[in-house]
């Protein structure tokens, strides 16, 4: 499964949501089968696919303001809505298509990570960073090093060999090392 987005607020009378995408296009979600609507604590990455999780199928989709309000079968009005406020909405990777050269976040996870040719870390998690890139999430695997490291994922930085889940990085020098006290 795959983050859709989130419902961020509920939109008038009728169980319509404001929707905070993740995806490039949320318009594609019109018609799309198999969405599951999850508490936000849930990873349906992971196959958290248990209760409260559960199926969700759009009623409507509209624009509003220059964000997507999205409406859900079985949700009929406002009072309904107000439930799942803040809940995500996953969808299935299949009906995801990929541009050459792009991958999903899930599939950097477990990568192991070379700077100049020695290993330095294993991705944990790619995070969205607030200037518009990914924070790869790193566990700093370096001898006497402990703890995770932060590190933009800034193309010219990186060389990505996920069928081999191997990534290079050639980041500035002392980046990896911004946040270590002492010397």
């Amino acid at each position: 499964m795959l983050l859709a987005g989130h419902l961020a607020k509920v939109q008038g009378l009728k169980g319509e949501f404001l929707f905070h995408a993740v995806m490039d296009n949320p318009e594609r979600l019109e018609g799309l089968k198999d969405l599951i609507l999850a508490p936000p604590h849930m990873d349906l990455d992971r196959n958290e696919s248990i209760p409260p999780a559960r199926p969700a199928a759009l009623r409507s989709f509209r624009w509003h303001q220059e964000r997507p309000c999205l409406a859900f079968e079985g949700v009929p009005d406002r009072t309904a809505a107000e439930a799942l406020k803040g809940w995500a909405l996953w969808m299935p990777e299949s009906a995801a298509s990929l541009e050459e050269g792009e991958s999903f976040r899930h599939q950097w996870i477990g990568c192991e990570v070379f700077m100049g040719g020695r290993k330095v870390g294993e991705v944990l998690r790619l995070d969205p960073g607030p200037a518009g890139y990914d924070m790869v999430v790193m566990r700093d695997l370096r001898p006497g090093r402990t703890g995770q490291r932060d590190i933009p994922y800034i193309k010219a930085w990186w060389t990505l060999d996920l069928p081999h889940r191997r990534l290079d990085v050639d980041p500035p020098e002392g980046l990896l090392d911004v946040n270590q006290i002492g010397g």
